[in-house]
């Protein structure tokens, strides 16, 4: 169940981009995955004041990367 993924520009910290470099780098995971889940523990973070749901559709991607989706 893959959902389509949406290209956007972001602007983000020389320090933040050379930590999220190294961190792919050791570990072969792409910086595109990391700043996924990032933006996934944001939006849970804030999902009351966004008033969606989004902690049903967060907890289902979590699944899915458990089970190798």
């Amino acid at each position: 169940m893959s959902q389509t993924k949406v290209a956007r520009t972001i602007y983000i910290n020389s320090d933040q981009v050379e930590a999220l470099k190294k961190l792919s780098d050791r570990t072969k995971v792409p910086q595109a995955v990391y700043v996924r889940e990032a933006l996934d523990m944001l939006l849970d973070k804030y999902s009351e004041q966004l008033k969606f749901e989004f902690k049903d559709s967060f907890k289902e991607r979590a699944v899915q990367k458990d089970l190798g989706f």
